[in-house]
């Protein structure tokens, strides 16, 4: 079986040569005049091994192509410029939230401050209450005493009077009244004195 196509494998890879290869590709060409590649020169700063390391082949059908940056020394600058610029972006939004989260947390503070101070004024009235309620009980304990106290002296009193009462001269004591039953009738007394 033949081969229609007027390419063949050499003469894709001179082209290919040629595109990307500079005065290598020419010397590498056969040189003639009018082949299409008039006027094109390899950039300053490249070197002929450069230039052939860009492209090379790893199969029979296939190219591997190296990119390159050909981006300029500005662009990179400004593109390093716009990276720090996010990166400070990104710091400030960092700082930012730390200091929502630091506000957060002194306002929980603040509020569990007041919270405390509520319940400290709350234990501090209850406390008054409760010592005025002892002084109340302390006082109605000394009235309890003294009027203990009083009653004793009353009863000694009267222990010593009824004393002296028995002490004394007996004077003539008067009949004891009758005896009454529930019926109110007196009983007879049957015995003599």
């Amino acid at each position: 079986m033949q081969n229609d196509s007027p390419l063949t494998e050499n003469s894709l890879r001179k082209a290919l040569e040629k595109m990307g290869g500079g005065p290598a590709a020419v010397e590498a060409g056969d040189g003639a005049p009018g082949h299409g590649y008039r006027g094109y020169s390899a950039p300053r700063g490249r070197s002929a091994q450069q230039v052939g390391r860009r492209r090379r082949f790893s199969g029979d059908d296939t190219v591997v192509v190296e990119h390159q940056s050909l981006g300029r020394p500005t662009q990179k600058r400004a593109a390093n410029r716009v990276m720090a610029a996010s990166e400070a972006g990104q710091e400030q939004e960092r700082l930012k939230q730390s200091l929502q989260r630091e506000r957060r947390r002194v306002h929980d503070v603040e509020a569990e401050l007041a919270t405390l101070n509520k319940r400290i004024q709350a234990v501090n009235t209850q406390m008054t209450h409760l010592r005025l309620q002892v002084e109340e009980g302390r006082k109605a304990l000394q009235q309890r005493d003294e009027s203990i106290l009083r009653l004793r002296a009353e009863l000694h009193q009267a222990r010593e009077h009824q004393a002296r009462r028995a002490a004394s001269p007996t004077r003539a004591k008067p009949a004891a009244p009758a005896e009454v039953d529930d019926e109110g009738q007196k009983p007879v007394q049957w015995w003599a004195d």
